[in-house]
């Protein structure tokens, strides 16, 4: 019998290394949760359990930092995700490699996809999980890395998948009458982010 656990794993997502500085010192952990939620203002929520470290740090503090996990990072993404900051200091293991935040006290992760230093706006209880949501005060973009994927495990990220070159028709407004004729004329079409 499947469990909604087997489920979860069937989405597919990026992982963040999520550092914070709290009374216990810094600390981090892996979240899967983690996404950007504005363009302007540039805001990223993270979710978290209530009985985690990072969760009381973050209440605490009003702040946290996000490291995009890069390929490189799989152990460092692992060890945070498999251990607690309330038993074990993570920190002072030499897989991670600390830089300090420029406008916030939390340290950010070195060798990451990209880091974003966060200031909480918002906090929202969603079933077992708390967002967070943080106005990103500040950020930097170490390189070109690429990012661990989440499917069933974690992947590389895959060769571009090319969308073909077929037509689609719709007609505007979709009060239209049914039946009525459309004609297509023309050459390619203008490519459109929209």
């Amino acid at each position: 019998m499947l469990a909604a656990r087997d489920v979860f794993r069937l989405f597919t997502t990026g992982v963040a290394l999520i550092t914070t500085a709290g009374r216990r010192g810094p600390n981090v952990m892996a979240a899967e949760w983690t996404f950007n939620v504005s363009y302007d203002p540039f805001l990223v929520s993270v979710h978290i359990e209530e009985g985690e470290a990072t969760h009381a740090a973050i209440v605490e503090t009003g702040e946290f930092g996000v490291s995009m996990c890069a390929e490189e990072q799989v152990v460092a993404m692992a060890f945070a995700g498999h251990f607690t900051g309330q038993e074990t200091d993570k920190m002072s293991s030499e897989v991670f490699e600390t830089v300090p935040g420029t406008k916030i006290k939390t340290p950010l992760i070195r060798g990451s996809l990209f880091t974003a230093e966060c200031r909480v706006v918002q906090r929202v209880e969603m079933g077992d999980h708390t967002a967070f949501v943080g106005e990103v005060v500040a950020f930097s973009i170490e390189g070109e890395r690429k990012p661990i994927v989440l499917h069933r495990g974690a992947h590389h990220l895959g060769p571009r998948i090319e969308r073909g070159t077929k037509v689609v028709v719709a007609v505007t407004p979709s009060t239209a009458t049914r039946g009525a004729t459309v004609t297509v004329d023309g050459g390619p079409l203008p490519r459109s982010g929209g």
